[in-house]
């Protein structure tokens, strides 16, 4: 079962941010996501700085809270309405950047909350088994903890994500 984290679409510390998407890598995540907001910032551009930290981990975008990848089409603030080039040119440079991480096929993803132990995360994958590709988490310092550890039973909820 694959496993996402659902990044903040806004940071105050891009160092934060960058050993964040780290982590999550270094733990064994699959991908990182980020959803489109009105107070965001540019996706494209969080996405490329992820990439250039990372080696393995897959990108993805998220629109309208909806629990599938991003497969539509957005204007550009570059390119009129109605035209695609500026998705297109964006999608192709950050597949180009990322060494082809942008996740822009048909893949099934179930969003589920932060698990509150491993046992309920135990739980989470095995509903999640049979209903796609992969489950989204919010990220959280609990998850991280999980994912690197995942068969001891130790509580790590004092553990920040960025490590510096």
């Amino acid at each position: 079962m694959k496993v996402g984290v659902l990044f903040p679409s806004r940071f105050e510390d891009p160092g934060e941010f960058l050993a964040d998407a780290r982590a999550m890598e270094a733990a064994g995540a699959d991908s990182v996501w980020l959803e489109e907001s009105s107070d965001g910032l540019d996706l494209w551009l969080a996405l490329a700085a992820i990439a250039a930290v990372t080696s393995r981990l897959r990108l993805g975008l998220f629109r309208d809270g909806s629990p599938f990848p991003y497969q539509g089409r957005i204007p550009s603030p570059l390119v009129g309405e109605g035209q695609d080039g500026g998705f297109d040119r964006r999608e192709s440079t950050l597949q180009l950047l990322s060494r082809q991480r942008f996740i822009s096929g048909p893949e099934r993803w179930r969003r589920v909350e932060v698990p509150s132990d491993r046992e309920a995360w135990a739980k989470t994958l095995a509903r999640a088994n049979n209903d796609g590709d992969g489950v989204i988490v919010p990220m959280n310092a609990r998850l991280l903890d999980i994912l690197r550890h995942p068969n001891e039973a130790i509580d790590r909820s004092d553990l920040q994500l960025a490590q510096g």
